[in-house]
């Protein structure tokens, strides 16, 4: 029986690795580099409420309608924004990024308060010609561990775990 639930561990440990891998398709390919270095903006330009609220959001036509409300190169991509801009239509923007529904991640906590950068858990997508279709970081609960030590930042489960 040791021997079957050993088996099994490793099947769903094997299974949940492919999964966390998986590449997720998005339907825009966003060039975060153009937006950065090009254009000159900030993560804090699109991703609004980073530093202010536990979620640091997905922009969308909000954010994408004061500069693409018309086509300003030949891209195949900006067309698509613009499309959605024209009508109104949100991008079905596929999220990459998660944390397991039993960790309490607050994006005010680290990057409003603490003032930890972006690139530090989500890794250089600033240098990205193409869309993020997976985790450029994959961080554990060790790396938080270390950080908040680092830190010195309470190392408490209570914190982070509900």
């Amino acid at each position: 029986m040791a021997g079957l639930v050993a088996v099994v561990g490793i099947v769903v440990a094997a299974v949940s690795l492919a999964a966390s891998r998986s590449r997720i398709r998005q339907p825009v390919a966003f060039p975060h580099r153009l937006h950065l270095d090009e254009v000159g903006m900030e993560c804090l330009d699109c991703h609004l409420h980073a530093v202010s609220l536990a979620r640091a959001t997905i922009p969308n036509i909000e954010v994408c309608s004061s500069c693409h409300e018309e086509t300003q190169g030949d891209s195949a991509a900006e067309a698509i924004v613009v499309r959605h801009v024209a009508a109104g239509e949100p991008i079905p923007w596929r999220k990459v990024y998660t944390v397991p529904g039993h960790v309490l991640f607050s994006h005010r906590r680290h990057a409003g308060i603490a003032g930890i950068a972006c690139e530090r858990c989500h890794g250089p997508v600033g240098e990205r010609t193409m869309p993020v279709t997976e985790t450029l970081v994959r961080l554990k609960m060790d790396d938080c561990l270390e950080c908040h030590a680092q830190s010195e930042v309470s190392n408490d489960c209570i914190l982070c775990h509900r």
